[in-house]
């Protein structure tokens, strides 16, 4: 049943009443910092007291740091409204904030600066507000990110990437066993290892039993990096045809709850080249059912990392070009835009650009 309104309200403007529904209930919204957990959690009701490479405090509750998947906190877009979109301002402001000793705001304001360049094609800025980072607060909560964000922007840049991959990766590896960080992490940075070594030429059946390992290991206390090594497991498995056991891992991780966005993309992008290895000039339904799926890494998993899109818009292109069915024209030049535009620097865009 719904409540009968006030005297007060019936008196007031319908349009006024909203306004000042909005007004009073921004304060509210605004008044506690939020924290994502790799359970899918949320915690909303009171504030992060500090947040390091162990762990973090939250009220009068401890979270390991490899437990947590992201810190919101109510003052971050007041303390750095006017750069929330322009990210030299943002760093700047980050700077000032660890400068006053606001330890949580500022790391996670020169993140998001980093992250900003990202998006705008300036890596050479965002790499030097990663490394600021670093230098400024070595044991930040986000340093975890700090590395996932080198590594991921150093893979997808292919093999001229790969040796400064391997080098971050190393280093995280070194960090977190030399400095006691959360446990899970140390499974995090092996996996990183075993990817970059893999890319630098290893061999794939030792890179299978790396990834196995990673899984073991992470499985309890973290799910998001057993998810992704088993992405990985599933590509090496399909590139070396076992693709009866990849489809199983692919599959049972597009339909299982609480996957992370990057393991989720991955899923679905090999689940595309299986079905691409299905198709022929006399039976193109294989190619469309592909380009769906590759479609879908950028309209469903839109936090996954940005060499996955990439690397979908690219297969898209392929597939769309293969299949030949209704505004194929189309489909592949609105992915080339989108990839030539948002992902300029990364492989995938060099082989659009060169016509493969």
């Amino acid at each position: 049943m719904m409540p009968r309104p006030s005297p007060i309200a019936t008196a007031v403007p319908m349009k006024l009443q909203i306004l000042l529904a909005s007004l009073f209930a921004l304060p509210l919204a605004a008044q506690n910092d939020v924290v994502y957990l790799q359970d899918g959690s949320k915690l909303d009701t009171g504030k992060v007291a500090s947040f390091d490479v162990r762990k973090l405090k939250y009220g009068d509750k401890e979270f390991p740091t490899d437990q947590v998947v992201k810190v919101e906190l109510a003052q971050f877009r007041d303390t750095f409204r006017i750069g929330l979109k322009d990210p030299g301002l943002l760093q700047t402001k980050a700077k000032e904030a660890l400068k006053d000793g606001k330890v949580l705001l500022g790391q996670l304001g020169l993140l998001q600066a980093a992250s900003l360049y990202l998006d705008s094609n300036q890596a050479g800025e965002a790499m030097g507000a990663l490394d600021e980072l670093q230098k400024t607060v070595p044991e930040a909560g986000v340093m975890p990110d700090v590395y996932r964000m080198k590594f991921e922007y150093y893979m997808g840049l292919g093999q001229k990437g790969v040796v400064s991959a391997v080098t971050v990766a190393k280093k995280y590896q070194s960090d977190v066993g030399g400095a006691a960080w959360a446990p899970g992490l140390a499974a995090e940075a092996e996996f990183f290892v075993a990817m970059a070594e893999r890319a630098a030429g290893g061999a794939p059946k030792d890179f299978q039993q790396k990834l196995r390992s990673v899984i073991g290991k992470a499985l309890g206390g973290n799910p998001m990096v057993a998810n992704r090594a088993n992405v990985q497991l599933a590509n090496s498995l399909r590139e070396n045809k076992d693709l009866d056991g990849a489809r199983k891992i692919y599959e049972d991780l597009a339909k299982k709850d609480k996957v992370d966005a990057s393991a989720r993309a991955g899923a679905l992008l090999g689940l595309g080249y299986l079905a691409m290895e299905e198709g022929s000039p006399n039976n193109k339904e294989p190619f469309r059912k592909a380009l769906l799926l590759f479609l879908r890494v950028r309209l469903e998993t839109r936090d996954a990392w940005p060499s996955l899109h990439a690397e979908a818009l690219y297969q898209a292109i392929v597939a769309a070009d293969k299949w030949r069915g209704n505004d194929f024209q189309y489909i592949m030049s609105r992915c080339r835009s989108v990839l030539l535009g948002e992902f300029g620097e990364s492989e995938w865009a060099a082989r659009a650009k060169a016509g493969r």
